[in-house]
């Protein structure tokens, strides 16, 4: 039942026959909304919950305030995974644009990696595996970066689109363009959906065929694969940052 593609949230009144949101034309993979709510709802709760940690820890009047949790809690999960965020930034952006970025790249990762990462639960199929979710976050990466270009130097930006020799910029500049505004926007998303549609499908096939050892293997597989996945999206939208951000910006980024 859950290989053919069945997921609980079907259970749910008009999802079932993806007529819930029919009203705004919405026909097909209705699950997909309530299944992204709740990792919404769920991430929230967890932030929250980071958050207290975190503010009990600075009510500390000692030394222990800057001393991790004891075990694997909430606060030190987060604050892992956005340390290692901001590492890969760091190999590329300046300090203050690692900061300035750091929010929208860790709470991307963050997301990504949870709506791959459920599909290990029996019945939850994971949103990223519909380019429907992709193409959202794909868009929402060209505003970024597109306003990161724009926003700094714009004259430089579009000089740097239409190329050195003024002529040639008549070949070039439709190519950049093509590049900047299809290409890497496409690139993301179909490389996010293809990549968690196939481990799902590899997965519920060779959860059919046997039950013990190779599911297994399989499923440390789609953990693995979760994890590379939300790390490349979020790897190549650093990079589309650091390729609009201005020359002298990236001078200055080298010399710290």
């Amino acid at each position: 039942m859950i290989a053919s593609g069945f997921s609980w949230f079907h259970l749910i009144p008009a999802v079932d026959n993806d007529t819930l949101l029919a009203g705004w034309g919405i026909h097909d993979h209705t699950y997909l909304y309530p299944t992204t709510w709740a990792v919404c709802f769920v991430l929230i709760v967890l932030g929250a919950i980071a958050g207290q940690q975190l503010k009990a820890a600075k009510a500390r009047t000692d030394i222990t305030q800057w001393y991790a949790d004891e075990g694997l809690s909430v606060r030190n999960f987060f604050e892992i995974v956005i340390e290692g965020v901001r590492f890969f930034m760091d190999n590329l952006l300046s300090k203050a644009d690692t900061r300035a970025y750091l929010p929208y790249i860790g709470a991307t990762f963050v997301y990504i990696w949870t709506c791959n990462i459920i599909s290990i639960i029996p019945g939850i199929l994971p949103p990223t595996d519909v380019i429907n979710t992709n193409v959202g976050m794909a868009i929402i990466s060209l505003f970024v970066f597109l306003s990161v270009g724009l926003g700094r130097d714009p004259v430089g930006f579009l000089k740097h689109m239409w190329g050195p020799v003024l002529p040639l910029g008549l070949l070039l500049f439709p190519v950049e363009a093509l590049s900047m505004f299809v290409i890497r926007p496409v690139a993301l998303m179909l490389r996010l959906t293809g990549n968690m549609f196939g481990d799902h499908l590899v997965f519920n096939i060779m959860s059919d065929l046997t039950y013990l050892v190779i599911p297994v293997i399989f499923l440390i597989l789609a953990c693995v694969v979760s994890t590379i996945q939300a790390f490349v999206f979020s790897l190549l939208s650093v990079i589309y940052i650091y390729l609009a951000v201005p020359h002298t910006d990236h001078e200055e980024a080298h010399a710290h």
